[in-house]
């Protein structure tokens, strides 16, 4: 296994912030930190910054941590456009 570090960004639209590799173990811990000035909010591809959709909020200098497995694609959205490298990942694969 092997401990991965990803630096990316949000958008006003939902986007792939990362795919999970194949090979991750079920029930990987993944933790996402956001660097950003803003809050940021993770979910699947219909997440949104409002309403019955909204992603799960991760605010300002701060980070949650979350389980996937191999293939999941975790996706990013902000009400704000973000700084490239504001978003950072962690986990072993």
């Amino acid at each position: 296994m092997a401990f991965l570090h990803i630096n990316t960004q949000t958008y006003t639209t939902p986007l792939p912030l990362f795919t999970v590799k194949q090979t991750a173990r079920p029930q990987t811990a993944v933790s996402i930190y956001n660097g950003h000035s803003a809050a940021i909010f993770v979910g699947d591809a219909s997440i949104t910054t409002t309403g019955a959709t909204i992603g799960r909020t991760i605010p300002a200098a701060g980070s949650q941590v979350f389980y996937v497995s191999g293939g999941d694609v975790v996706y990013g959205i902000s009400a704000a456009a973000s700084a490239a490298g504001a978003v950072v990942i962690t986990y072993s694969a």
